[in-house]
């Protein structure tokens, strides 16, 4: 009877064997994937969750998208692609007769780079004017080149001297930069 208990625990053996050589090499594995499937699962479940987020946050910028849309041509309008000094001598111009002077005298200089200081490509066009009307209609005129019209402008100076006949005139001597932004 020895000799069959130890084919019975041979094989008891055997089947224990067998038993952790497939769980180590079939079943481990197995579960090990599918530990990994579930774990990508959740992730891709959060980045899903992250992107319906997202989509609702775009879904209402979407509805004020014509107000965006108007403060990007403000902004293009403040700071166009190329000097356009044509059309920025004819908003001076404009401005002159909206506000009741005159803009007699224009000079404008060779652009600036501005890219050192302000870390993109950006340009400034030096533009002298003299403007001739009464005085006070010579800060709406400041105003209209500060506020209303629409290209960015810096001014730098103003003088101002009042005409020799004695009237409510004066001339005025403005030093300004206008910026333009070429598209990159």
């Amino acid at each position: 009877m020895r000799h069959d208990r130890l084919w019975l625990l041979g094989g008891a053996f055997f089947a224990l064997v067998v038993v952790a050589f497939g769980f180590l090499f079939f079943i481990r594995p197995e579960q090990q994937d599918t530990d990994t499937i579930r774990s990508d699962a959740a992730d891709a479940q959060l980045k899903v969750d992250q992107q319906r987020r997202e989509l609702a946050t775009l879904a209402k910028q979407h509805e004020h998208i014509e107000e965006f849309k108007a403060a990007l041509a403000k902004d293009q309008a403040a700071l166009p692609d190329a000097d356009r000094a044509s059309d920025f001598l004819r908003e001076l111009q404009s401005a002159g007769e909206l506000t009741g002077v005159t803009v007699s005298g224009v000079s404008v200089g060779s652009a600036v780079d501005l890219k050192a200081l302000v870390g993109f490509e950006v340009y400034a066009l030096p533009v002298s004017l003299t403007v001739a009307g009464p005085t006070g209609k010579l800060n709406p005129f400041l105003d209209q080149l500060q506020v209303a019209q629409p290209r960015a402008v810096l001014i730098s100076s103003i003088n101002v001297a009042p005409t020799s006949t004695g009237s409510d005139r004066s001339n005025v001597t403005i030093n300004l930069q206008a910026f333009y932004a070429p598209l990159s």
